[in-house]
C-alpha cells in the first residue's frame, strides 16, 4: 500500500535527475530558485543567527532533505549534518551534490513518519517545506514523536512550512478549512493507497495541510514543543524541560 505523499516525490525526483534539476525549489519555480536559493534560506539565515549552541561543533538532522540544499548550506557552516529522505532518488542526488562540494554529510533514505533507524540526538533539526506534506493526524504526531527523540533539550527545531492565508487559490482541489488539509481529485486504483477518501462523489488524495498560523502554533504546542519564535509559518521550536523524549534508545551525539 502506498502512502499519500510517495508518487509525487517519486515522480518529481526522478523529473529533476532526467532534466539536470539540482533542487525541489528549482522544479517548481526555476526563475527564484536554485540549489542555493533555496525558499527556506533567508529564514534559515535568521533563525540561526536567534539560536546558539553548546556544542562548538553542532550537529544537525534535516528531514525530508530531497537533493540536500539546506543540509550543504548547513555543513558549510560548520553543522555536522546528516539528511533523511524518504525518496532514493533524492538521496542518491543529495549524496552526489554533496560530493562535489566536498562536503561530508550522512544521507540516509528514511521516512520520518516511521520508526527512526538511528538513536542519535541532535542540536538542530530542520524542516524545510516538508511538514506541509505530511498530512493526516497520525503522520504529523509520529514525526513530532521522532523529532522530540532526537531533539537535545538544548537544541532547536527550526521549521518552514506553507501556511493557509485567504485569497490562497484552491482551484481543481478542496480544501478543508476545519483540518487544514487539502485534497487533491484522484483517478487511479483507491486499493493500492492509503488515505484516499470520498467526498462531494469523487475520490480525493491528501496532497497538503496549510494550518493557519494559530492552528500551526496550537498543533506544535499540543505536541510538546516550546515555541520561541514564529512568523506565519517560520518557526523556531525547543523542547522543554520535563517533556518526555520517547521511542527508543537514545545517545547524544556530541
Amino acid at each position: 500500500m502506498k502512502k499519500y505523499y510517495e508518487d509525487e516525490h517519486e515522480t518529481a525526483y526522478r523529473t529533476m535527475r532526467e532534466k539536470g534539476i539540482m533542487a525541489w525549489d528549482q522544479y517548481y519555480d526555476p526563475g527564484r530558485y536554485d540549489f542555493d536559493r533555496f525558499m527556506m534560506r533567508p529564514f534559515l539565515e535568521r533563525a540561526l543567527s536567534l539560536v546558539s549552541f553548546d556544542n562548538p561543533n553542532p550537529s544537525a538532522l534535516e528531514y525530508g532533505c530531497g537533493t540536500g540544499a539546506a543540509s550543504c548550506f548547513l555543513a558549510n557552516r560548520g553543522f555536522r549534518a546528516v539528511g533523511l529522505d524518504l525518496s532514493p532518488i533524492a538521496i542518491e542526488l543529495a549524496q552526489a551534490f554533496a560530493k562535489e562540494r566536498e562536503l561530508a554529510i550522512d544521507y540516509k533514505v528514511q521516512d520520518m513518519t516511521e520508526s527512526l533507524t538511528n538513536g542519535k540526538q541532535y542540536d538542530l533539526i530542520v524542516d524545510n517545506y516538508c511538514l506541509q506534506s505530511i498530512v493526516t493526524d497520525e503522520d504529523r504526531e509520529a514525526l513530532f514523536a521522532n523529532v522530540r527523540a532526537r531533539l537535545k533539550n538544548t537544541g532547536y527545531y527550526i521549521i518552514a512550512t506553507a501556511v493557509y492565508h485567504d485569497g490562497r487559490d484552491y482551484e481543481g482541489s478542496l480544501y478543508d478549512a476545519t483540518t487544514g488539509i487539502l485534497y487533491d481529485k484522484f483517478d487511479r486504483d483507491p486499493a493500492d493507497y492509503v488515505d484516499v477518501v470520498e467526498r462531494e462523489g469523487y475520490l480525493w488524495i491528501p496532497n497538503r495541510r496549510h494550518l493557519t498560523p494559530d492552528a500551526l502554533l496550537a498543533e506544535l504546542r499540543r505536541a510538546g514543543f516550546q515555541v520561541v519564535f514564529q512568523e506565519e509559518g517560520n518557526v523556531i521550536c525547543r523542547v522543554p524541560e520535563g517533556v518526555a523524549h520517547e521511542s527508543g534508545q537514545q545517545n547524544n551525539d556530541s
